[in-house]
């Protein structure tokens, strides 16, 4: 076990171990870059950031008002932005969409399941009519 990892980048590098897992995004970027030939599979990061309401309260024990809170999402400029453009921007299995045969990748969703998870802040604002919902959040 390696834990530190520059030494684990350069035995991956050197061929003296076969896998290496929490590269991060602009690791694995610069890694393509200078060692394309090593086979890289896109995973969820660790730690993941999450929002977890109780659904057995008001307003969130109502699907629409949890759906709507997915739908203002901005999940493509999230990837381009935070993760600068290292991730693909739309939802995957708790694995990976690269990892055939653990979950049904994205672009087997039926298009009604997708349209759910697209960007569109006005849902939300359905809810909430006269509550002051920003409508133009920026990523910092």
């Amino acid at each position: 076990m390696i834990l530190d990892q520059a030494e684990g980048l350069a035995a991956l590098r050197a061929g003296k171990i076969d896998v290496m897992d929490q590269v991060s995004p602009l690791q694995a970027q610069e890694m393509r870059r200078t060692n394309p030939e090593i086979l890289q599979i896109l995973t969820p990061l660790p730690p993941t950031i999450s929002l977890d309401p109780r659904i057995d309260m008001a307003p969130f024990n109502d699907i629409r008002v949890r759906k709507a809170m997915q739908m203002a999402i901005d999940l493509p400029t999230i990837a381009k932005t935070y993760y600068q453009g290292t991730v693909e921007p739309y939802p995957s299995t708790l694995t990976s969409n690269h990892m055939k045969g653990w979950g049904f990748p994205y672009d087997q969703w039926p298009q009604d399941l997708k349209e759910e998870y697209a960007y569109n802040r006005w849902p939300l604002r359905s809810f909430y009519p006269t509550q002051a919902i920003p409508m133009d959040l920026k990523p910092t």
